[in-house]
């Protein structure tokens, strides 16, 4: 088993006030541990999920049993890098230059002036697009942020944490923006790779899915034989191979323009790549956490998203197989995955064969009638912050989690201003349930990146 620190709960639950303690979970090294976090837009979901990342990384690298770790990335935000300014200039105006040094450590502290620098001098707008998942740049913000109820701490200094940044690899798939801006926007320890899908690591299954094949077509058994069966992956020795089937007594058959028409959609799209050492797959890596950035950074749409993603597992799902490696997928909003096969079954394969293999589903959702059954009731382990978002929610959790009713209890505000301050008070704030059987009213550790 592996400890997590989960945050801080309390030594008597029964009590409304008293001490409060470290709460740890216990990730089983022989099975899954599949986490689903359910709670309204704003309370701290991605947050959390970013505290889980470190701590997972963190303490089964320190047992000797280093993981690999693939982030699914949604979004970048604009409004992180100008909080890091804001807090740059209130810090320097207050403290001295040894002051801030011991406040948030001499390396840390450069490295912030550095990158506000640059930012401020950045005329062509090249900078300042973090990524929600920001695993390599160190959270000030939380060094910086007091509590509410304790003036004197800060959302770190609460749980005991400093700033840290952890060694991340960002996969960026068609990039918008130039891979060395976009690794110094996500902090110091961020290697960002151009990654491409190489010929060799595509089933015939991908090839048919991009370019919506008919099963029963001929060219699809052709292309089928050549692709999967003969395990010829380079487009022009395709395309002689399928030439050989002609005739060509009246001109190209159909069937070999289809064909071609494939393949040149392989030759052409600079997501693809012949060249199997530029594979991304032979990237991922448990020496730092994965990050596939579908985020703005990457010019995809969905179905390829949910496509790639589809690879990943089968990739994943070979290595754990091979070298007996835990493997963590962290997807926030995963139910955007729910609305294509590739990704559907890329979730069911996890849930399917994650409990034999110990491969690992970590998931985010506002939403539980979006939702598979199957997501929450193969998870391990349910997180509730903040509020719910809505009473269906509620009534299912009544089912799935035996406690549940007895436990939880949200306060509803009566006006706008009683919203807002009950939003403040519960964000990062929550409910966690252990093996479903026993929840606990915790505050969520905070990440130590931003």
């Amino acid at each position: 088993m592996v400890l997590i620190n989960l945050g801080i709960g309390r030594a008597d639950s029964t009590k409304k006030h008293g001490e409060r303690t470290k709460r740890t979970l216990d990730l089983k090294n022989d099975e899954a541990n599949h986490i689903t976090l359910l709670g309204k837009s704003g309370y701290g979901k991605t947050t959390i999920m970013r505290g889980m990342i470190e701590e997972i990384y963190s303490s089964y690298s320190d047992a000797g049993i280093p993981p690999i770790i693939i982030v699914i990335e949604r979004k970048v935000d604009t409004s992180k890098p100008k909080k890091v300014i804001e807090i740059y200039h209130e810090e320097s105006e207050k403290l001295s230059s040894a002051q801030l040094s011991r406040k948030y450590g001499e390396g840390i502290w450069n490295y912030i002036e550095h990158y506000v620098n640059e930012l401020e001098n950045d005329k062509e707008l090249k900078y300042g697009l973090m990524g929600d998942f920001a695993i390599g740049f160190p959270n000030i913000l939380g060094k910086y942020t007091k509590m509410e109820s304790d003036e004197y701490k800060s959302l770190l200094g609460r749980h005991g944490l400093s700033p840290a940044a952890y060694p991340a690899r960002r996969f960026v798939f068609r990039p918008r923006r130039n891979i060395k801006d976009i690794a110094f926007d996500n902090g110091p320890l961020t290697e960002t790779v151009d990654s491409k899908l190489a010929y060799p690591d595509i089933p015939f299954e991908i090839i048919a899915d991009m370019n919506n094949f008919s099963e029963t077509a001929r060219y699809s058994a052709i292309l089928k034989n050549i692709w999967d069966i003969q395990k010829i992956r380079e487009p022009g020795e395709v395309l002689n191979i399928a030439a050989s089937y002609e005739t060509f007594n009246s001109g190209p058959s159909q069937t070999y323009l289809r064909i071609e028409e494939t393949m040149n959609r392989l030759r052409s799209d600079s997501l693809f790549s012949g060249d199997s050492k530029h594979s991304f797959l032979k990237q991922i890596t448990n020496k730092k956490i994965n990050i596939l950035d579908f985020s703005q950074n990457s010019e995809l749409d969905s179905f390829e998203e949910c496509l790639i993603f589809k690879l990943v597992v089968q990739h994943a799902i070979n290595v754990a197989i091979k070298y007996r490696i835990p493997v963590f997928f962290v997807a926030d909003e995963v139910q955007n995955f729910m609305r294509d096969p590739a990704g559907k079954w890329a979730i069911d394969k996890i849930l399917r064969e994650g409990r034999s293999l110990c491969i690992n589903l970590i998931c985010a959702t506002q939403y539980t009638d979006n939702l598979p059954k199957d997501v929450l009731i193969g998870s391990s382990h349910i997180g509730i912050m903040g509020k719910l978002a809505s009473n269906t929610d509620t009534k299912t959790l009544e089912k799935l989690i035996p406690d549940f009713k007895d436990v939880v209890d949200f306060d509803e505000p009566g006006s706008l201003s009683e919203y807002e301050s009950l939003k403040r008070k519960l964000r990062f704030r929550g409910y966690f349930s252990y093996n479903k059987d026993y929840t606990e009213h915790i505050e969520y550790r905070q990440p130590q990146s931003l």
